[in-house]
């Protein structure tokens, strides 16, 4: 991996191990503030990659909509952290560590170091990984039982709304018609339209992966269903 894309990632990785680190180590007040001061960056930072293509003449319906899985999930994010609501927390949980971590290792970035989408692309990207994992870990929060098959729903008929905006704006969000230009894992899941049917099956995998940790709290809370 290249300097340009590596340097990003420890820098990042840094950050997000000091900032839990330190809400574990020394938890009070500040930690709900800065539950709000990440909510509030990470939409700056999906509103600054409006900002760069009008300000570029780029701005198009066809690739400039929020409606990547990253760029949609901000505001998920953003709901999760700012008001602790419980479907956006346990969407932008699955989604932020499944879906945009990976992107973290494979960028898919319309520009290189130092032009501006560069460091927009890596910034939102790492607050999204921060909030997932300031949720869980700062915050404390726990994807209740069947959140997996939850999740899994709202993904597949997100999936399917963008794939008509696709159809009418010609566009490419969710990748749903071609893999992007630039090399990602997706270069790995066969030609379309099988990478899709990868993806998802990989996509459920991961989901049941990040449930793992709390998979007994999850039995407790069917446990105690059935007996109330």
């Amino acid at each position: 991996m290249p300097a340009e894309h590596s340097l990003p990632l420890v820098v990042i990785a840094a950050v997000i191990a000091a900032v839990l680190i330190a809400a574990r180590r020394r938890p009070g007040r500040w930690v709900d503030h800065g539950a709000r001061v990440v909510a509030v960056a990470v939409v700056l930072a999906e509103v600054g990659w409006w900002v760069i293509t009008i300000a570029q003449g780029t701005w198009t319906v066809r690739w400039s909509l929020p409606l990547h899985l990253c760029e949609a999930g901000c505001f998920l994010l953003a709901a999760a952290l700012w008001w602790r609501a419980r479907f956006a927390f346990e969407t932008s949980y699955f989604w932020g560590l499944g879906g945009t971590l990976p992107g973290l290792f494979t960028p898919d970035i319309p520009g290189h170091f130092p032009q501006p989408v560069f460091f927009q692309y890596y910034t939102e990207h790492g607050l999204i990984v921060l909030g997932a994992l300031y949720l869980v870990i700062a915050l404390r929060m726990r994807p209740a039982r069947r959140a997996v098959l939850r999740v899994s729903i709202v993904t597949a008929f997100y999936a399917v709304g963008v794939g008509v905006v696709d159809y009418f704006t010609q566009g490419n969000y969710l990748f749903l018609r071609n893999i992007p230009p630039t090399r990602t894992f997706l270069d790995y899941m066969g030609p379309w339209p099988w990478y899709i049917l990868t993806l998802t099956v990989l996509a459920l995998a991961v989901f049941n992966l990040l449930y793992l940790p709390f998979a007994r709290s999850g039995r407790m809370q069917a446990a105690a269903e059935t007996t109330a």
